[in-house]
């Protein structure tokens, strides 16, 4: 019986994001891949070679006779398949199956119950917050280069399964079904092999950006991991991703209301490029607004415990319960997407601020390891080891960060301020700090140490007025709630420095 293509897609999707498979990168790549080519009229040919190299991103000299992958993937899948649709509440109108002994997906006719009763406006609102959905697609310049195809299939499987990782985003199978297309165009010279980048925004088929990047003519896994890095840093990483910038942008732009399953990540990231005390408002009452209705929402609450973060860092004091509300948050993101990278990474940061540093240490490993591509991850990890104590290493890590071509925020550079001043460095000090313009009291308080520690107490007097007119009780050195920023080792020698200065202003 034929099935509708756009009813298997549906489904595709729907147990591609069930709970199941969230979590599942490997799977969730075999099964998209052997949906995509069984509908194409291509399924008969798939065999475990074609899928490793093609859909799972191994070299091309891939064996398996030597390696069963594709076989046990194959058995996790039919098994993962057989639990979804045992499920008594599915209702699948179409059932997608892959039979014992081959590789090619069957569809048939779903049960969905006789009776449907209208659901109420509240039930169609998605119970997780979503981000913009991406279509990727790699095509060959000279389609007949024996250099080229291998490269073709292994580029866009290392992609598909790096930028699978990212939770802010959404993989989709159809370009038409996405919010934005990259389309890498592959061409080899003698020397190398070219790809062009472009980024559109499939919906007004606007050109957001697009780069050249190269390999060599033999690329080792390392040379890919470089390229898939930078892509995923100006792509879709949370500080710097284009898409995720332009996505919010655009949501905002539209007359009509924001839809409930995009409001607290778009207000979150409209946050992240005007930090300011309203935007953190707007996003911290979105945020709460939508776990209001739906308290297990495991994004809104990486969400929730990202701005805890930054309620300390920033000094608004504008969370009550901090402590407790970071810990809930963070904890329970971590128990509904263990596989969430984020939720690790930003526990480490609470178990830091409750002292406690070897889980700190372990989760922001775990986090890195779980997703090594994000940018954003690797900033909380070189500035957690730092304020842990690791200052080398965590420098280090900024360092190489800073080091990939990827448009970084200005607050990357508070740490390597930081680094430079607590060595006595004042004049790379400055230098860092005057790259510091939009994140809260920080900019002005680098400046102001710096400019005194250089012999320029007028341009310090200035900078320490405008930072104290920032937040009139910053100085303070009561701190009760350990809320303070200054409670940290780290900036021990900032506070110094700023009470020398301020006592220049009663003489």
């Amino acid at each position: 019986m034929d099935i509708d293509k756009k009813l298997v897609i549906a489904e595709l999707d729907a147990i591609l994001a069930s709970p199941r498979f969230r979590a599942r990168k490997v799977i969730k790549t075999f099964l998209r891949y052997a949906v995509q080519e069984t509908l194409a009229g291509r399924g008969s040919s798939l065999n475990q070679q074609s899928i490793a190299i093609e859909a799972l991103g191994k070299p091309s000299d891939f064996s398996p006779t030597y390696n069963p992958l594709v076989r046990i993937e194959a058995g996790r899948l039919r098994k993962l398949l057989q639990e979804h649709y045992a499920d008594a509440s599915n209702t699948s109108a179409v059932i997608i199956t892959m039979p014992k002994g081959r590789y090619q997906v069957s569809f048939r006719p779903g049960t969905p119950p006789l009776t449907i009763t209208p659901p109420v406006a509240d039930d169609l609102v998605l119970s997780l917050t979503e981000g913009p959905k991406l279509f990727l697609s790699c095509q060959l310049l000279d389609p007949h280069s024996p250099t080229t195809v291998p490269m073709c299939n292994r580029l866009r499987g290392e992609l598909l399964l790096i930028l699978s990782r990212f939770r802010n985003i959404r993989l989709v199978t159809q370009q038409h079904s996405s919010d934005y297309t990259i389309t890498c165009d592959i061409q080899s010279t003698a020397a190398e092999i070219e790809l062009f980048f472009v980024l559109t925004h499939t919906l007004s088929d606007a050109l957001v950006c697009a780069n050249t990047l190269r390999l060599p003519t033999n690329p080792s896994q390392a040379d890919l991991d470089a390229l898939c890095l930078q892509v995923a840093a100006n792509t879709v990483a949370l500080h710097s991703g284009k898409i995720m910038y332009h996505w919010a942008q655009y949501q905002l732009s539209l007359t009509m209301p924001l839809p409930p399953q995009h409001e607290a990540l778009v207000h979150y990231l409209a946050f992240l490029r005007n930090i300011t005390p309203d935007s953190f408002s707007i996003a911290l009452n979105a945020c709460r607004q939508r776990l209001k209705h739906f308290p297990n929402d495991s994004k809104a609450l990486v969400i929730l415990a990202r701005l805890c973060g930054y309620d300390h860092v920033l000094q608004y004091h504008l969370i009550e319960n901090l402590e407790a509300t970071w810990t809930h948050a963070a904890r329970t993101a971590m128990r509904l997407d263990p596989g969430n990278a984020e939720a690790h990474s930003i526990f480490a940061h609470n178990r830091y601020f409750l002292g406690d540093d070897k889980l700190c240490r372990a989760e922001l490993e775990i986090a890195r390891q779980t997703n090594p591509f994000d940018t954003s991850i690797e900033y909380l990890y070189g500035f957690g080891l730092y304020m842990l104590g690791d200052q080398e290493t965590g420098i280090q890590a900024i360092y190489s960060l800073m080091a990939i071509p990827f448009p970084q925020p200005d607050w990357y550079h508070v740490l390597p301020f930081l680094h430079a001043f607590n060595q006595g460095d004042y004049q790379v000090a400055l230098a860092r700090a005057e790259r510091i313009q939009r994140f809260g009291f920080w900019g002005e308080m680098a400046r102001c140490v710096s400019y005194f520690h250089l012999g320029q107490q007028e341009r310090s007097l200035q900078e320490l007025k405008e930072l104290l007119h920032y937040n009139s009780k910053l100085l303070n050195t009561q701190n009760p709630d350990n809320r303070s920023i200054f409670s940290h080792e780290a900036l021990k020698k900032v506070l110094s420095s700023l009470q020398e200065i301020k006592k220049l202003i009663v003489r």
